[in-house]
């Protein structure tokens, strides 16, 4: 079960409940997997603009938590399943928490804002 509280989102593909949960160390996991900083990629996300290849190693890097045996291919494959339109609202709403600002910029600051301290 996912708590949006805690930067978690859930998923389902073909029947396999999946949890992301999008954190500092998945935040410096995504960076290495795409080449870019993650506040780079919340403006794409707001303007769901997200690259494939930031799409794909954000939910895998979201998943890392729970579900460590899921490869960077194996994260291309389940946005096959769900589409890019689901995994982009489940990176979403995983990142709100991580990211509240994320809501702000989507409604009024085009420019990525820097990340949130934790909690």
């Amino acid at each position: 079960m996912s708590n949006q509280f805690r930067g978690e989102a859930s998923f389902e593909v073909e029947g396999k409940a999946f949890r992301v949960r999008f954190s500092w160390n998945a935040a410096a996991e995504y960076e290495e997997a795409a080449g870019k900083h993650l506040s780079d990629a919340l403006f794409d996300i707001a303007r769901e603009k997200l690259s494939a290849r930031s799409l794909r190693a954000m939910l895998w890097a979201g998943l890392q938590e729970h579900h460590a045996d899921v490869t960077v291919k194996d994260a291309g494959r389940l946005i096959d399943k769900m589409g890019r339109k689901e995994a982009q609202r489940v990176m979403g709403v995983a990142l709100r928490y991580f990211f509240p600002e994320l809501e702000i910029a989507q409604e009024k600051d085009p420019d990525p804002l820097p990340p949130a301290a934790s909690a």
